[in-house]
């Protein structure tokens, strides 16, 4: 069981996400939010205002769970829908009451609340029974694909995450075995020791690039998302790596991609793709958030993508799209996002793999798909 100590707690710098807040403001609108991300904005900035990020890992009822900021137990996930969203002292959201006051009394109610929490749902398992599975499902599917083992590196315990258990004195969380999952499967097709750097756009909390550097270190990383986001995975990583993060501060003003330098991360808003000159990586990777977006924003990403990307790009996507919106400003997408517009935005490569992805502890297959594309070799 995990005992924990003094907690490091991820530090609030109000004037970065201010600056950050203010550029995006002026950004051209192809770099804006679109309709889904549109809907959280009344939310995010009076949570991260009002309570900081001092435990932010384990903030239930938060807006930072859209983008996989905080760390649920694994007897809760999926067992049932609570809304997602802080509210404010200053700002109203809409819940289902109904369903919210059911959910408020069960919880209440101590048997039963003990009883979800220790037991999840695998029949007969205990919570840390489930862990143990996770671990070993997630330790087997790395050797399988030639993947540097998961015991060599552990989850980081900065935020105060919620779900944390100990395996051969090793912490880890449910996420921290997913996001190696997704680092496993690529290494299916791709040796990380080839390659050098990698930009990916939709950082969120920054859990790929935590996962990916510990066993990689020497990776240098391009990171490109809209604040507030972006500002939350800062501040995180450069509590993680000290001395490794390069601040938004240092790279709102360049007008020429930096130069790789082993081991480093790079914090950029998503609107300076098209400021940059000189923009190459070997690998491209978006996860979850290509999705969330209109056909035209994705397509735009994906020119950059498609000329700029040295070797290959992973995808982690819904393939037939996100649920519509009803109406623009509620929640969904207004088109969605298909196979067909990455295939059309990555004219230059090669679908090698598109798999189902499965998820953490429950296995069940997702509407989501993992997929793996090389460039075209030109012919001679």
């Amino acid at each position: 069981m995990y005992l924990p100590g003094n907690i490091q707690q991820v530090s609030d710098d109000p004037d970065l996400l201010n600056l950050m807040m203010n550029d995006l403001r002026g950004a051209p609108d192809l770099y804006k939010p679109g309709n889904y991300w549109k809907t959280y904005e009344a939310l995010f900035l009076p949570e991260l205002m009002e309570l900081g990020l001092r435990d932010f890992r384990r903030r239930r009822n938060s807006v930072l769970c859209s983008f996989g900021a905080v760390d649920e137990s694994p007897s809760m996930v999926g067992f049932y829908s609570r809304p997602c969203g802080y509210r404010p002292t200053t700002t109203t959201y809409n819940v289902n009451p109904l369903k919210n006051l059911f959910w408020r009394l069960v919880l209440r109610f101590k048997p039963i609340s003990r009883r979800l929490r220790d037991r999840s749902l695998f029949t007969g398992l205990t919570l840390d029974g489930v862990r143990r599975l996770s671990f070993e499902y997630a330790k087997y599917y790395g050797m399988a694909n030639g993947a540097a083992p998961l015991d060599k590196a552990e989850a980081s315990v900065i935020g105060n995450p919620f779900d944390v258990f100990t395996i051969a004195g090793k912490t880890y969380t449910t996420s921290f075995l997913d996001y190696y999952l997704n680092y496993a499967y690529c290494c299916r097709y791709v040796d990380f020791h080839s390659v050098g750097t990698i930009a990916e756009l939709g950082c969120g909390l920054g859990r790929q690039t935590e996962v990916i550097r510990k066993l990689h270190p020497r990776i240098c990383h391009y990171l490109f998302d809209i604040p507030p986001q972006l500002y939350v995975c800062e501040q995180y990583l450069s509590s993680l790596f000290p001395g490794a993060v390069v601040s938004y501060r240092s790279t709102r003003a360049l007008t020429e991609m930096p130069p790789p330098k082993e081991g480093s991360i790079f914090i950029f808003g998503s609107w300076k793709l098209a400021e940059m000159a000189g923009l190459r990586w070997d690998l491209f990777w978006n996860a979850g958030s290509f999705q969330e977006m209109e056909p035209d924003l994705v397509l735009n990403y994906l020119s950059f993508v498609n000329r700029n990307t040295r070797n290959y790009v992973y995808l982690h996507e819904a393939m037939k799209g996100m649920a519509k919106a009803r109406k623009p400003g509620e929640v969904g997408v207004l088109n969605p996002t298909t196979l067909e517009h990455y295939r059309q935005g990555l004219a230059d490569f090669e679908l090698t793999d598109l798999s189902d992805f499965t998820m953490l502890p429950s296995l069940r297959s997702e509407e989501y798909s993992r997929s793996f594309w090389k460039r075209k070799k030109t012919p001679a």
